[in-house]
């Protein structure tokens, strides 16, 4: 599980952890550095930098202000679901950003409306990066069937024995599904069989988080 320090007393920071803690997401949260893979900080980002929160020459550390909250969190979102233990913004994206927004000036959208995890790298172990399933599925509910990316994880819970499944929707139809009232579903990969799942909320940045018990459709036989 990745270790999430959140350094700082400011707003950000305080919204950060109050977004994070009531998150279906378990986040680990510390307040010691030396403890955690990733750090969140309040702290200005160096003068070379990416849209203010990461910066390639100071890897496992974002910036956090109060336009950033949304955006950092969905970073840690990502760092969880793929088991980092390391980040860091890849050199040519933080180098050709002045470049590509000259080319996009029309453009009237925040940067940091909209998460890209291919942004960065991230550091795993190779057995929990096994564990990350990334890929198209198929979604069977009230009306017709559709498709979308489904970034998930799961483990068996030690409590009940069963497998707990979790990950984030992404694609046009999901949010428009959940906003119908569509919260049972079925997800299946290709043409493999169907599992019941739950669409459980829509995420600040458009996603859809998906939760299940029992095999994943990743999984499922």
């Amino acid at each position: 599980m990745t270790t999430i320090a959140l350094i700082g007393s400011s707003a950000a920071i305080g919204a950060a952890r109050r977004r994070m803690e009531g998150s279906r997401i378990p986040f680990e949260i510390v307040d010691d550095e030396a403890r955690a893979d990733l750090i969140v900080t309040d702290e200005a980002a160096p003068p070379s930098n990416y849209l203010t929160v990461a910066a390639e020459q100071t890897p496992n550390r974002f910036y956090c202000r109060d336009e950033s909250v949304d955006y950092v969190v969905a970073a840690l979102t990502e760092a969880h679901l793929a088991g980092a233990h390391g980040v860091r913004v890849r050199p040519p994206v933080q180098h050709n950003r002045a470049v590509r927004h000259r080319r996009r000036w029309w453009r009237a959208a925040d940067p940091l409306a909209r998460f890209n995890p291919t942004d960065y790298d991230w550091t795993t172990d190779e057995t929990v990066e096994a564990e990350v399933f990334d890929g198209q599925v198929r979604i069977i509910a009230d009306g017709p069937e559709f498709t979308a990316r489904l970034r998930a994880r799961g483990h068996v819970d030690g409590n009940d024995g069963r497998y707990h499944w979790a990950g984030l929707l992404h694609g046009d139809q999901a949010p428009a599904a959940f906003e119908a009232g569509i919260k049972r579903v079925e997800v299946a990969v290709g043409d493999g069989p169907a599992v019941s799942a739950k669409l459980a909320e829509i995420t600040q940045f458009g996603w859809v988080r998906m939760t299940g018990i029992g095999p994943p459709p990743w999984l499922a036989e």
